[in-house]
């Protein structure tokens, strides 16, 4: 660990991932400080295959419905930072706050972020060469920069076919896309406080040590590696992503949820086939909390049935996908989806093997 000032001498990890974050005993992931909003480790290809692919089967690009989605996550984000710094007898000019965000991007996985310009009311420029994902980033700085501005910005890239300097222009805004979202990302996230989780946690740093165990983290170069599939990581805010499918379901309709769950499925059976000689579903299913997924419970087996419950999933249509992928992949045959139902904290997912 020498020369690493960032990392924890015990675990190796971030010191202000643990200090900033609770592993809660019900499978859920929040910051430590108020209003404790709660986080996600997301698989960045998942992430980058879901709303192409979303936008193919419905022959409509989702793409600005991310980016606001997002963007309003941003400032909700943003806001209560400033808020928890002005409790603190600090009064945070915008481009402290800019800095403060760049510097958390390299903590989160999200991407070196360097500020390049910043002029009041106008213009907010970010160099970020290795974004983790083109319409998220994007909505990340346009909320970041209306909360600190307090200009509504339209998040552009300089160069299109680089993609690597975003301008976030201050604009007139869309009030009535942007009053659906913004009652969506208001909603959260209900959970239950069900759940007894047991984590073994660094004596150092305070996060669970299968975290370390299961990730390799270098906020340096801004990357977070899963040791198994090698595949980037990021830890994010949960209340963007998904906004932004309830907001695509109250457009579009219910259906869209059936739509999203088999594309996680499909990325599932493709991500689990990789790695099945090396784990186990049971290992894999374990994860799921850790990472603030949601908890499987109550998996039965009833010859060619299946039904599992998923305690405080992060989105219910994503989770239940990926719970379907992975056990076609570990039952070794193609399954059905004969049901999804969603409750506050839950979701029931009932499958039939063809």
């Amino acid at each position: 660990m020498e020369g690493k000032k960032w990392a924890c001498s015990h675990c190796g990890l971030p010191r202000g991932i643990g200090k900033g974050n609770v592993w809660h005993k019900n499978g859920v992931i929040t910051a430590s400080q108020p209003p404790h909003i709660r986080g996600t480790l997301y698989d960045v290809e998942e992430l980058n295959n879901l709303f192409p692919a979303v936008s193919r089967r419905i022959g409509f690009d989702v793409t600005r419905l991310v980016i606001e989605g997002k963007r309003r996550d941003g400032v909700r984000y943003t806001r209560s930072l400033m808020e928890n710094l002005r409790h603190a007898g600090l009064e945070p000019r915008a481009m402290d706050v800019f800095r403060m965000i760049s510097r958390f991007c390299s903590y989160w996985g999200l991407g070196i972020a360097e500020i390049l310009e910043y002029r009041e009311g106008e213009i907010l420029s970010v160099r970020t060469p290795a974004y983790y994902s083109d319409p998220m980033a994007r909505g990340d700085w346009a909320g970041v920069f209306e909360a600190a501005d307090g200009s509504r910005g339209d998040p552009r890239w300089r160069d299109e076919s680089v993609k690597e300097i975003i301008d976030v222009v201050a604009v007139e805004g869309e009030p009535e896309l942007e009053e659906r979202i913004e009652q969506e990302v208001e909603l959260g996230i209900p959970f239950t406080e069900e759940g007894d989780l047991e984590y073994r946690h660094c004596p150092s740093c305070g996060i669970p040590l299968a975290v370390s165990e299961q990730f390799e983290w270098n906020p340096e170069i801004s990357l977070i590696r899963e040791r198994i599939s090698g595949r980037r990581f990021i830890l994010h805010n949960t209340n963007g992503i998904v906004a932004v499918v309830r907001v695509l379901e109250k457009e579009l309709g219910e259906e869209i949820g059936n739509i999203i769950a088999e594309i996680s499925r499909d990325y599932a059976r493709g991500y689990y086939g990789e790695i099945k000689d090396r784990t186990s579903m049971e290992a894999e299913l374990m994860k799921f909390p850790l990472r603030s997924w949601g908890r499987a419970t109550a998996l039965r087996k009833e010859g060619d049935f299946f039904r599992i419950k998923i305690v405080n999933p992060y989105s219910g249509p994503i989770v239940a996908g990926r719970i379907w992928g992975l056990l076609e992949v570990f039952e070794g045959r193609e399954l059905v989806l004969n049901k999804r139902e969603e409750d506050e904290g839950y979701v029931y997912v009932h499958l039939k093997a063809i």
